[in-house]
C-alpha cells in the first residue's frame, strides 16, 4: 500500500459557506405554557449534556469550546474594529467567524460529517490578534495563554492524524487514551460483552501496562470517596470500572431534568423523564410516549463516531410534533406489515409481530449534537427494538433545501426535477429508511445462558444449502459483533430497504394520493438523490489508507456499486470541460431503474439483511468491502468532485430563553450569517467561560494529548 504523505492538504471552511437555519417559531406559538416549559428544561438538559460531545470530537475540542465561547461573548463589531485596527484584513475576519462558526456546529475541529480535520484559513499570528482584542483576554488572559500553549500547534497541524480513528490507524479518537490501540480496544469491548457492561456511556483510558480504566458517564456523589467503583482481574488485564466521568456536566443535565418533570403531561412522560434521571439512558417508558406534543430523546445515541464502533455520542432533542403530515407518517405504519411482505426476504428472517411504532413528524427547536439529521430510529439498543419497540421522527424542519446553482454533474433535466421534487423523494426515502430499514428484521440469538436460540437449528443456509452455523449471543450486540462495520453497512441496508419499496405504489398512495401523474418523476428523483449521494461522497474516501470517512455516504457509494457492477450502462461518465477547467456529466438511464437496477438492489439487500440476521461477519464483511472499493475510473470522479465541491453548509438553531420575571420561556432566531451563527452559539451558554469544561479538560490532557505508541 503506498505510504501516507507526511504533509496533507489543509481543510478550510471557506467563506462562501451557506447557513441553514431552522425555524420553529410557528409550532413553538402553538404550544401552552406548560408545554413551553417542558420544552425549555429538556433542551436546556439536551445542551449542557451536549458539552460532552466537544470531549467525543478530539483533544483539542473542548479547549476551542472554552476559548471561543470567551472571545465571542461581547459585540461582534466591537471585536472586529480592534482587530481591524491591528491590521487584521476583512477577509481575514470572515475567515476566523467561518472557522469559528464550523467548530461550533460540529462541537469541534473535525467535521460532524466526513471526520476529517478542518484548520483555520488565516495565519497563526491573525488568529492571535483576534483572540488578543477581544475583551476577555483582559480578564480570562492565563487561562487563554494557557489554552494556546496546549493547543494552537494542534489546531494548524498539517500533518496526521487529520482523520477520526486510532492513533496506530494513524487517526485520533478522544473516546481513548492516546495510548490506546486498536486491538486493545476491541479486547476491552469482549470484557465488556462478558461482562454484560453497555461500552455506550463509556471512555477507555489506559493506566499502564495491562490496565485500564473504564470511565462511565454519570453523576455519583460518592466517586471522590471511592477511587474505583469496580475492579476486575479478567484474563491477563486489570480494569477498573469508575462512575462520575462528566459528572459536574452530567449533574447540569440531571438538575434540568428534574426541573422538567413539574412540567410532564402524563403518567409516561413522568416515568420517562425518571427514568432519565435514574439511568440516563432509554426505557420502556420513553417507547410508550406516544403521540406527545412535545417529542424528546437524550443521551448516549449514536455510535459513528468512534473507531470500534462500541461507544456512542451524547445527543439530545427537543421537538414540537406537527399533527397533520404525521398522520400521513402513521398510516405508513398502519400499512407496514403489508409492506414487509414485500420485502426480498423469508419470514423466518423477520420478527414474528412487527411493533408498530410512533412515527412523527416534527419541527425540531433544539438537536443538541455534533449534526442535526433528517430523521431518526431510535432508541439503538437491539434488545428493546425487538421486545419494546421503537420509535420513527421525521424532522421536517431540518431537510435541506435544494438550489439548482448547488447541483453539479447532472443535465439540465436532472436538475430541474431534483430541485422540483427533492423534498418530496427525501421524504418517503426518510419514512422508508427509519420505519421499515431500521425497524425491521430478526437476530438470530443463543442464549450463553440456557443454550436455547430463537431460530430454526435445522434451518439450511439460504446461500450455501449447509447448516446456519453464525448467530449472536446473547451478551452481544450487533453493533459489537460487526464493529466499525456496523454504522456503514446498516445504514446501507435501510437506505436499500427505502429504494427497493419506493418500486411500488403503496408508499406514494399513503403520502401523495392525488399526484399520481408525478410518482415515477418523484421515483426517479428518489433514485437520483442516492446514486448521487454516493457520487459526491467520494470526497469522503482517503485514497491512501482506502478508508471511508462517513456511513450515511459510505451508504449511498455501496449502492450506487452495485448498481454500476450489475449493468454498467445504466450509470455512465462523461468526462468533458465547463468553463475551461476539466468537468464530467452523469448520464443515467432511467428506464433500466425499474429493470436491471431494481433487480440489482434486490438481490444485494436481500444477502444484506440474512447476513445481518445470522451474524455472518466473514462473508458481510467480504461482500460490504468489494462494493466499497474505488476503481481507477471513480478516483478520477473524485478528483473532479472535491475540485468543484460546495462547502457543506452548516446548521444554525434558534434559542429558548426563560423570562424570569414573568416565568414564561420565549423563543429566539438570529440572523443568517456567520456573526448570527456565532451570536447563537454563545447565548446558548450564558456563562462565558466554561468553567466545568476548562477543568475536565485540564483533567484529560494528560491522557489524551497524543504520543507516539
Amino acid at each position: 500500500m503506498q505510504a501516507l504523505k507526511k504533509y496533507l492538504p489543509k481543510e478550510f471552511i471557506p467563506i462562501k459557506t451557506q447557513i441553514h437555519q431552522i425555524e420553529c417559531a410557528q409550532s413553538w406559538s402553538q404550544l401552552t405554557k406548560t408545554e413551553k416549559l417542558y420544552a425549555y428544561y429538556l433542551a436546556r438538559a439536551s445542551w449542557e449534556g451536549a458539552k460532552i460531545c466537544w470531549f467525543q470530537r478530539s483533544y483539542e475540542s473542548p479547549a476551542l469550546l472554552v476559548l471561543l465561547k470567551l472571545i465571542f461573548s461581547q459585540n461582534l463589531e466591537s471585536l472586529r474594529e480592534k482587530a481591524l485596527a491591528k491590521q487584521l484584513t476583512d477577509d481575514e475576519w470572515r475567515q476566523m467567524l467561518a472557522y469559528s462558526a464550523a467548530v461550533f456546529d460540529n462541537h469541534g475541529n473535525y467535521k460532524s460529517f466526513g471526520d476529517s480535520k478542518f484548520v483555520p484559513e488565516l495565519e497563526s499570528e491573525k488568529f492571535k490578534v483576534v483572540v488578543e482584542s477581544s475583551d476577555s483576554y483582559q480578564t480570562h488572559k492565563e487561562v487563554i495563554d494557557n489554552i494556546l500553549g496546549l493547543i494552537e500547534d494542534v489546531i494548524y497541524s498539517e500533518g496526521e492524524p487529520n482523520h477520526i480513528g486510532f492513533p496506530d490507524k494513524n487517526g485520533q479518537t478522544s473516546y481513548y487514551s492516546s495510548n490506546v490501540t486498536s486491538d486493545e480496544s476491541s479486547r476491552i469491548d469482549q470484557f465488556c460483552q462478558s461482562q454484560k457492561i453497555s461500552p455506550l456511556n463509556t471512555r477507555l483510558f489506559k493506566l499502564g501496562d495491562n490496565e485500564f480504566e473504564l470511565k462511565i458517564a454519570s453523576l455519583r456523589s460518592d466517586a471522590s470517596k471511592t477511587p474505583y467503583l469496580k475492579t476486575y482481574e479478567w484474563e491477563d488485564l486489570k480494569i477498573h470500572v469508575t462512575a462520575s466521568d462528566f459528572s459536574d456536566i452530567m449533574g447540569q443535565v440531571v438538575s434540568n431534568l428534574e426541573k422538567a418533570y413539574h412540567y410532564t403531561a402524563n403518567d409516561n412522560q413522568r416515568n420517562m423523564v425518571r427514568d432519565y434521571i435514574e439511568h440516563f439512558r432509554f426505557g420502556e417508558h420513553w417507547i410508550k410516549d406516544v403521540g406527545p406534543i412535545v417529542e424528546s430523546d437524550i443521551g448516549f445515541i449514536e455510535t459513528y463516531l468512534d473507531p470500534s464502533g462500541a461507544r456512542a455520542e451524547f445527543e439530545g432533542f427537543v421537538a414540537v410534533v406537527d399533527k397533520i403530515t404525521s398522520e400521513k407518517f402513521n398510516q405508513l405504519v398502519k400499512d407496514a406489515e403489508h409492506l414487509i411482505s414485500f420485502l426480498p426476504w423469508g419470514k423466518e428472517f423477520e420478527k414474528d409481530k412487527f411493533s408498530k411504532p410512533d412515527f412523527t413528524n416534527l419541527d425540531v427547536l433544539a438537536f443538541a449534537s455534533s449534526g442535526v439529521p433528517i430523521g431518526i430510529n431510535i432508541p439503538n439498543y437491539d434488545d428493546i427494538r425487538m421486545n419494546e419497540g421503537f420509535k420513527n421522527v421525521n424532522l421536517g424542519n431540518a431537510y435541506p433545501r435544494a438550489k439548482s446553482t448547488n447541483i453539479k454533474f447532472l443535465k439540465q433535466s436532472d436538475v430541474d426535477l431534483m430541485v422540483k421534487y427533492d423534498k418530496e423523494s427525501l421524504t418517503l426515502i426518510v419514512a422508508l429508511h427509519e420505519l421499515l430499514g431500521h425497524g425491521t428484521g430478526k437476530l438470530f440469538v443463543k442464549n450463553v445462558e440456557t443454550g436455547e436460540v430463537n431460530f430454526d437449528e435445522n434451518m439450511k443456509h439460504p446461500f450455501n444449502d449447509g447448516n446456519i452455523t453464525t448467530f449472536y449471543l446473547s451478551t452481544e450486540t450487533w453493533s459489537q459483533k460487526f464493529g466499525k462495520l456496523h454504522s456503514g453497512y446498516e445504514e446501507c441496508r435501510a437506505d436499500t430497504v427505502a429504494l427497493y419499496l419506493m418500486h411500488f405504489k403503496e408508499p406514494f398512495q399513503i403520502f401523495f394520493p392525488d399526484r399520481q401523474a408525478e410518482w415515477d418523476d418523484m421515483y426517479y428523483v428518489g433514485w437520483l438523490d442516492m446514486l448521487m449521494g454516493g457520487i459526491k461522497g467520494l470526497e469522503y474516501f482517503q485514497p491512501e489508507g482506502k478508508v471511508w470517512g462517513q456511513a450515511h455516504v459510505l451508504a449511498s457509494y455501496v449502492i450506487f456499486a452495485v448498481v454500476r457492477e450489475a449493468d454498467p450502462t445504466l450509470v455512465q461518465f462523461e468526462f468533458t470541460t465547463k468553463d475551461d477547467q476539466e468537468y464530467f456529466f452523469i448520464h443515467f438511464d432511467r428506464e433500466k431503474l425499474r429493470t436491471t437496477g431494481f433487480e440489482a438492489i434486490k438481490e444485494f439487500l436481500r444477502k444484506l439483511h440474512i447476513l445481518k440476521s445470522i451474524g455472518d461477519f466473514d462473508e458481510a464483511k467480504k461482500m460490504f468491502d468489494h462494493y466499497s472499493e474505488v476503481d481507477e475510473t471513480l478516483l478520477k470522479v473524485r478528483e473532479l468532485v472535491i475540485k468543484h465541491k460546495i462547502p457543506r453548509r452548516l446548521t444554525m438553531q434558534p434559542n429558548l430563553f426563560l423570562n424570569h420575571e414573568t416565568g414564561e420561556p420565549f423563543y429566539k432566531d438570529y440572523e443568517d450569517s456567520f456573526e448570527g451563527f456565532i451570536k447563537s452559539a454563545c447565548e446558548r451558554y450564558p456563562d462565558p467561560f466554561q468553567e466545568e469544561v476548562y477543568r475536565q479538560w485540564l483533567l484529560d490532557v494528560p491522557h489524551l494529548k497524543r504520543h507516539k505508541i
